[in-house]
């Protein structure tokens, strides 16, 4: 406000000296050419010059923009263009992210040539596109956006990988994302899809390629590698066993059982799948090693399933040896009633009659539901105890009813 008022005083001033020097003297000026004189007053003449200067400025500045277009008046209206492309793509957005796939492809594409990353509006309309089924609209958009921009090569085969997916175009998807991992292989997304189309193909040797880098790079937690490494070693599984139907060698499939176990580390952490493999092993006639897998497992890791298992390992030969480590364990886990039915059956193999007695009736004072109960009626009845045989079997039969509707009798 200062500097206004200062200038007006100033304006003022100089228009005042100019308007009394005007009047004490207008001056004259005479101009002669070819026969034609213009006289004129100095005030006058200084007034026209001033104009004509104004006006000659404001035609060269006509000239320029009318013989450059490119640095004034395009520029011009090509920002108005830009501005109101940005202002249709972030509206576009927004439509996207509100579901509204129509409205949102239409403005994302229509303004895709006036903004400075086309690739985004293109993707973004390639996925609206895709969204309404629209599935050739879609790769057309990605064909524009890598003509746009050659450049963003991993972007556009990540987007057309995942619209791939949606589509459950399962097979061209892989092809993508297997050129996705070539240019780079550590992408966390990436594997992440892959894991996902291996298992919708159920290429479960693919996927096991897979899983060291899963584990070395931290793709998956210790969870989600389990549920992986489970459903692949299920379904590889039944592979096995069909072909052992088949009339496969047993031996055969017993290593190959073993390479995939080993593969599959993280197997180990679930007690389900151990007794899977224990019960493998076993099925196809190696209890050696299924003897040393028990074994192993059980000095790591105790594990009421296994102990079970190991019960099932019984061998004219080798029942000693597997009575004695279960009464080493004894010493570790005296609360097991898996260990003692295990221990009273493997002492009932040898025929130690009261030692097997003493384990069954051990168990059952830890678990009263354990098959103990039917073995120790069965080992009493053939020792000539037929009256506590017919009692164990009462109390099975009782806690049998325990689990009865209740219902009208007679």
């Amino acid at each position: 406000m200062r500097k206004l008022l200062f200038l007006l005083v100033i304006m003022m001033a100089v228009g005042g000296v100019l308007g009394l020097l005007m009047r004490q003297d207008s001056g004259y000026v005479l101009i002669a050419y070819n026969g034609i004189t213009l006289e004129t007053s100095l005030w006058v003449l200084g007034v026209v010059l001033i104009i004509t200067l104004f006006v000659m400025s404001w035609i060269k500045r006509i000239l320029f923009i009318t013989l450059r277009p490119s640095n004034s008046l395009a520029k011009i209206t090509g920002n108005l263009a830009q501005k109101r492309a940005s202002k249709n793509t972030i509206r576009g957005m927004l439509e996207l992210v509100g579901g509204n796939w129509n409205k949102a492809e239409k403005l994302l594409t229509n303004s895709a040539d006036n903004v400075a990353y086309p690739l985004i509006n293109y993707i973004s309309a390639a996925y609206a596109a895709s969204e309404q089924d629209e599935y050739e609209r879609s790769k057309a958009l990605l064909r524009s956006a890598h003509k746009a921009t050659p450049e963003a090569d991993f972007a556009i085969g990540f987007a057309q990988s995942q619209i791939q997916m949606r589509q459950g175009h399962y097979e061209g998807a892989l092809a993508s994302l297997l050129r996705l991992q070539k240019l780079k292989p550590k992408h966390k997304q990436t594997l992440k899809m892959l894991v996902a189309v291996y298992t919708q193909l159920k290429d479960w040797d693919a996927l096991l390629t897979l899983t060291p880098t899963l584990k070395k790079d931290g793709i998956y937690d210790d969870d989600n590698m389990l549920d992986l490494e489970r459903n692949a070693f299920l379904a590889l599984l039944d592979k096995i066993k069909f072909r052992n139907k088949l009339g496969q060698n047993s031996k055969e499939l017993v290593t190959e059982v073993e390479n995939l176990w080993n593969k599959l580390d993280t197997l180990s952490q679930d007690d389900s799948m151990r007794q899977l493999y224990a019960q493998t092993l076993i099925h196809f006639g190696d209890k050696n090693k299924a003897e040393h897998f028990i074994r192993t497992s059980l000095n790591q890791k105790w594990s009421e399933r296994l102990i079970y298992e190991y019960g099932n390992l019984q061998a004219s030969n080798t029942t000693k040896k597997l009575l004695a480590n279960c009464e080493a364990w004894l010493k570790k886990e005296p609360s097991s009633a898996n260990l003692y039915l295990v221990c009273g059956r493997l002492s009932q193999s040898l025929m130690l009659w009261g030692k097997a007695r003493d384990y069954y009736e051990q168990a059952l004072s830890l678990d009263v539901h354990s098959e103990a109960l039917a073995e120790l009626s069965r080992l009493l009845k053939a020792m000539g105890d037929t009256k506590t045989s017919q009692d164990i079997m009462m109390i099975r039969l009782n806690h049998a009813s325990n689990s009865l509707k209740e219902l009208p009798l007679p």
